[in-house]
């Protein structure tokens, strides 16, 4: 019999990065066109070039680790389970046992579901809203303001204030998740 820290079926290995030779060659292939490119330009085309690259690169990579991680995770297990006509896509997941006592693992933290509405987000996302407006258009007018008509400064104030307000939102959110997982890692409830 196993004890309780030891799991009743070997785990298997994640199936997070595997990949085949074909698509490292493919890789490498892009890396070297990406590497010309680069050479071949000049100005500003290879930070944009490179700036664009990198940005589809890692939409590719994040939606493939959540692809992956999704098809794993126990909910979308139940439910494949459930319908028996289905036929079970790779990779599969280790099935899990009922109780996660039996697996040795902690309960699990609130912050594996973390969608609770944060107290006063808007007053905050407002603040910062009204703030990057103010700051954008205040830079913008002391230092290009003579070379710009009244287009160009609703347009760079408008860009500030959603700047402002995006970065009101990654403060409190930051703030309010590591707030829950220090409170949690403490021992105290949230």
């Amino acid at each position: 019999m196993a004890s309780p820290c030891e799991s009743p079926a070997p785990l298997r290995e994640p199936h997070l990065l595997k990949f085949r030779l074909r698509q490292m060659f493919f890789v490498v292939t892009m890396l070297c066109v990406l590497a010309t490119l680069l050479v071949s330009t000049s100005g500003a085309w290879p930070m944009v070039i490179l700036t664009a690259t990198l940005l589809v690169a890692a939409h590719i990579v994040a939606n493939l680790i959540g692809t992956r991680l999704r098809d794993t995770s126990a909910e979308i297990v139940r439910w494949r389970n459930a319908d028996p006509k289905r036929v079970p896509d790779l990779p599969l997941a280790t099935p899990l046992p009922h109780d996660r006592l039996a697996l040795g693992l902690p309960p699990e933290t609130n912050l594996a579901n973390f969608g609770r509405f944060i107290r006063g987000l808007k007053w905050f996302l407002l603040a910062g809203l009204s703030l990057g407006a103010i700051l954008g258009s205040t830079i913008l007018a002391l230092t290009i303001g003579y070379r710009i008509g009244w287009a160009g400064w609703v347009v760079g104030t408008i860009s500030g204030g959603v700047l402002g307000t995006w970065l009101a939102f990654l403060s409190v959110v930051f703030t309010a998740i590591t707030r829950d997982a220090w409170r949690q890692s403490h021992g105290r409830e949230t």
